[in-house]
């Protein structure tokens, strides 16, 4: 657990997704470095943020089965928001599902998120509250583009923002409608480029794998 002083911050792993791209296998139950990709992401969240993490699913049962995965470490299933989808309808679980006043959110399927990478974000936000200036979201900018899956988000700004969505709209157009901090990936002493490397297929993964070995 988290020993920051500043806004309370509860984490969201998103594991609500289809996994098209990955084949017939549950893309959160893959393993890297001998872990589930989801457990790997929880251990990270529980790490940096207050409270079990909460875990966005589609259904009861994809929630026993990352349970199962996940061993003992305690995390609170929250179902897909159904009016929503992809990431957004997560989103809008966790935000219902929590008081605190900031949701740390990231995908399943980062192996390399770290509580080092969360707390980089947790710092820019206590460096902007202390020089006045308001933020609705914490958001890497790696090789030029948000990182919106590894990001701080004002919980009440962002169940507002997410209520005046539909079906179907995307994740990067949330952003448009919020107060947005930045932080460069290359302007912190935290690896945040590698925390947001995501795998969306088997290949992706098994590169993954690959680099680490050669290393």
């Amino acid at each position: 657990m988290s020993d920051h002083e500043g806004p309370r911050v509860r984490g969201v792993v998103l594991a609500g997704g289809r996994s098209t791209r990955f084949g017939d296998a549950d893309k959160a139950l893959a393993t890297y470095e001998g872990r589930p990709l989801v457990a790997r992401a929880a251990d990270a969240v529980a790490a940096a943020t207050e409270g079990p993490p909460l875990l966005s699913v589609a259904t009861d049962e994809q929630a026993d089965r990352l349970r199962d995965a996940l061993g003992d470490r305690p995390v609170e299933p929250v179902r897909d928001d159904p009016s929503l989808s992809g990431p957004l309808a997560g989103l809008a679980a966790a935000a219902a599902a929590t008081d605190a006043p900031w949701l740390f959110a990231c995908a399943c399927d980062m192996p390399l998120v770290s509580p080092g990478s969360i707390d980089a974000l947790r710092a820019r936000l206590a460096e902007a509250a202390a020089s006045g200036d308001r933020a609705d979201a914490v958001v890497p900018v790696v090789d030029g583009y948000d990182q919106p899956l590894h990001a701080l988000y004002r919980r009440s700004t962002l169940a507002g923002a997410l209520a005046d969505r539909s079906p179907g709209d995307a994740l990067m157009g949330l952003l448009d409608g919020l107060a947005v901090e930045r932080v460069a990936a290359d302007a912190v002493d935290a690896p945040l480029a590698e925390a947001t490397t995501n795998v969306n297929t088997r290949a992706e993964l098994a590169a993954l794998r690959e680099s680490d070995a050669g290393e």
